[in-house]
């Protein structure tokens, strides 16, 4: 038995809507002699690639996924055939994406996300998800394979920037939520057995070294380097009675694992902009959409003022200060 343990985040350029960090946990039952070797796309590839295509899940790098369409279609299918529909509720602010506080309504520091119920899919049809679905959990069983856990972090503008004044540093911000994450999937795998551990994160911010990182989130821990590049930076180290492996990669997208938690995260974060669209809109009326990147974000701001104004909305509940 093996495990394998993808993450990656959207929305980390923007200045308005939330960022969003997804993670996905894998069983492997039959992993082999080199974990470090093992290729889902291989193992999966009677129903996932990595293009879209008429008899294939889309699994790639979120944002070359939704380029292809330009609307919400493909991330759809990827996270609505599989996610565990009696587990997880859409949208995310419903129970399928936990909020930075948990004991914190979402509404009461992102407005724009109250109210918002749209169902899904959005962009997609019930019956290609349903295809979907049971070619992926035919080509899992066949493989003794399974996405044991699915997770997310969802910091809005006002989180975000709280975590910021903590730290003043955006690299930090991600790099912490994302170890929280690490740490929450890692809670999902049964103890009192040993398994070997592989878990591949994108690269944050363009840094090489994780070793302070690791040591401060695995205090009883103790980290090896492995390599510490551009390309990947690899730590190991024994976690209770597990091996685990821990990479920072760039491009970590491609590693399936990672791929599908960048589509998770994507999902969550452009549904989000749904809802922030919509609020602004019936608020001002006629303004063109933003997708919250800095030049176009500057234009959103100005259109918005008098409406915050009016609405009391802190500049700190609307935007992201780095």
């Amino acid at each position: 038995m093996a495990y394998l343990i993808g993450v990656d985040e959207a929305g980390y350029g923007p200045n308005l809507g939330p960022l969003v960090i997804g993670g996905t946990l894998w069983r492997i039952e039959e992993p082999g002699d080199d974990l470090a070797s093992l290729d889902l796309y291989q193992r999966l590839a009677k129903a996932i690639a990595n293009k879209p295509g008429p008899k294939h899940l889309a699994i790639a790098d979120s944002k070359v996924i939704y380029a292809k369409r330009k609307d919400l279609s493909l991330l759809e299918e990827a996270v609505l055939a599989t996610c565990d529909v009696s587990k997880h509720a859409l949208p995310i602010w419903h129970g399928r994406c936990e909020v930075d506080i948990e004991d914190e309504r979402v509404g009461q520091h992102a407005p724009w996300y109250a109210g918002w119920d749209r169902p899904f899919p959005v962009h997609t049809t019930d019956e290609i998800v349903a295809g979907r679905r049971d070619a992926f959990a035919t080509a899992c069983e066949e493989e003794a394979v399974s996405l044991a856990d699915v997770q997310c972090m969802f910091l809005t503008a006002q989180r975000f920037n709280a975590r910021l004044a903590n730290c003043d540093n955006k690299s930090t911000v991600l790099s912490q939520a994302t170890m929280g994450l690490v740490l929450r999937l890692l809670q999902s795998i049964p103890t009192g057995e040993s398994h070997v551990i592989r878990i591949v994160c994108d690269k944050h911010g363009g840094r090489d070294y994780y070793l302070g990182l690791l040591q401060h989130f695995f205090p009883d821990a103790w980290w090896q380097p492995l390599e510490e590049s551009k390309a990947v930076s690899r730590y190991t180290a024994g976690l209770n009675s597990h091996q685990v492996t821990i990479e920072f990669r760039s491009k970590g997208e491609g590693f399936l694992p990672t791929a599908l938690a960048s589509i998770y995260a994507k999902f969550h974060r452009e549904v989000a902009m749904l809802a922030f669209n919509r609020y602004w809109g019936t608020h001002v009326p006629g303004i063109a959409e933003t997708a919250g990147y800095p030049v176009d974000a500057k234009r959103f701001a100005v259109e918005t003022e008098s409406a915050r104004e009016k609405l009391q909305i802190p500049w700190e509940m609307f935007w992201r200060l780095k």
